[in-house]
């Protein structure tokens, strides 16, 4: 069967959630084509071809774009049998309707490979699947170059960057995070050959730094840290960043002296919050102090940090965001801060942890199935306002490729005039920080660039 792969937005990486089902697409004997929207435009002649169509959806803005192009897809063709695989697969369906005629979530290969083969039986098929699978080494032979996609800036170079996953699923539930809806605490690794098969391709292909994309890389140390180990020993001149929970920097401080021998370069941390009940009931199993630790033994390691905020929760009060930005001057985080973290806004998708939490109800107003989130209100009317104000300053900086110095002195400014606080010193060009040039992030609303409804090319 023809089938075609779509991905609307993966962070600015190549899709491995393209490569990957596309090889076991393949194996399975189906023909495959796959277009990237974020890059180039469906064309028909792509459609006209297919007889299936799948969309990956492993994230909110992903799955946001995902249902606008579905839309399209079914307004150009509307007996194309047309299914989501991801994360958000089985978000937005919570009235009944249904954009489309599948939906899988967790690991997905095996429906997805079910549903192309089976396609003659017409009915609706939902699965979440958190069971072992089988991998096969990701065909990145049907995306984009990879010199398309995010690069990587540091010591004034721009380093071609590949991207893979060692593991789906996570063990832990933090309350504000889309996982556990799906995954329950379970956390399923890929296997070993998989992973460095898929690192020796990207290398071949060009990349000369490799994202671990994991939830936490640190959920199962050994095997991420044997994997991180070999690819080292096979790339020598070949760097990596991770994402790991502050818990996890501090349970395993022996290991970072080892993994920075390992060109381990950077880690992503889910900081979120210098409020400490902000942190208490999101879940998230560090305090304000284990965040300083946490900073601090990753440089004394020789390994940068890159800290994740969310800063507007409901009952976020002035003195918490200036408590932030204070906190990332005191901490010398600046420079590994990027804009659009200071703007980003707690989403409560379907079925979240904390729809029922008794801090977040009172400040529900009621779901909204198009932006696929609760609608909630802010306790404090200045905060909404800065809110505004933020993601615009964010946004606009990030349409226009803004450096982030200004944007975040754009920000201080801002946040200084509206809430009448003392914030400490304005953002100044720092040390040089390795970044990735993507800079907005799976939990950030949109951009309205992003969210305009899709076109499809010669129709």
């Amino acid at each position: 069967m023809n089938v075609l792969l779509l991905s609307s937005y993966e962070l600015g990486r190549q899709p491995v959630h393209i490569a990957s089902p596309a090889a076991s697409l393949k194996q399975a004997g189906h023909d495959i084509r796959a277009v990237d929207t974020s890059l180039d435009e469906l064309q028909t002649d792509d459609l006209d071809w297919a007889e299936a169509v799948a969309i990956s959806v492993p994230m909110h803005t992903a799955k946001r774009i995902g249902d606008d192009l579905t839309v399209e897809i079914s307004s150009y063709s509307k007996d194309l049998p047309v299914a989501h695989y991801g994360l958000y697969a089985g978000v937005g369906d919570e009235d009944g309707s249904r954009l489309v005629d599948a939906v899988f979530e967790g690991e997905y290969e095996p429906g997805l490979i079910r549903w192309v083969s089976d396609l003659q039986n017409g009915n609706f098929v939902s699965a979440r699947h958190t069971g072992r699978s089988e991998f096969v080494v990701p065909d990145r032979s049907v995306l984009p170059s990879l010199d398309r996609y995010a690069h990587l800036e540091y010591k004034g170079e721009s380093i071609v960057v590949g991207a893979v996953e060692a593991s789906h699923g996570c063990r832990h539930r933090c309350r504000h995070c889309p996982i556990p809806v799906v995954y329950d605490g379970r956390m399923r690794v890929v296997p070993q050959d998989v992973v460095l098969g898929d690192i020796d391709r990207l290398v071949s292909f060009g990349a000369r730094h490799i994202t671990f994309g994991d939830p936490d890389f640190l959920n199962a140390p050994a095997h991420s840290v044997s994997i991180l180990e070999q690819a080292h020993s096979s790339h020598p001149d070949v760097t990596f960043d991770a994402t790991v929970k502050v818990e996890h920097i501090l349970r395993h401080v022996e290991l970072w002296p080892r993994l920075a021998e390992q060109n381990l370069l950077f880690v992503v941390s889910a900081f979120e919050s210098v409020d400490e009940a902000t942190l208490d009931i999101l879940d998230k199993g560090h305090t304000v102090e284990d965040m300083v630790l946490a900073t601090e033994t990753l440089r004394e390691s020789g390994i940068y940090v890159r800290p994740t905020w969310l800063p507007f929760v409901p009952w976020t009060k002035p003195h918490h965001v200036a408590s932030l930005l204070r906190f990332i001057t005191d901490n010398d985080l600046v420079s590994a801060t990027d804009p659009v973290q200071l703007a980003i806004k707690l989403l409560i998708p379907e079925g979240s942890l904390l729809e029922d939490h008794p801090a977040v109800t009172p400040h529900l107003i009621r779901y909204d199935a198009a932006a696929l989130s609760w609608q909630w209100s802010f306790a404090e009317p200045d905060v909404a306002v800065l809110h505004k104000e933020l993601s615009a300053i964010a946004a606009d900086a990030s349409e226009c490729g803004q450096e982030a110095t200004p944007t975040l002195q754009a920000i201080w400014k801002t946040t200084a005039a509206r809430l009448d606080l003392e914030i400490g010193a304005l953002p100044q060009n720092g040390v040089d920080t390795p970044r990735l040039t993507e800079s907005w992030f799976c939990c950030a609303e949109p951009t309205e660039s992003q969210a305009v409804s899709l076109k499809i090319g010669g129709a």
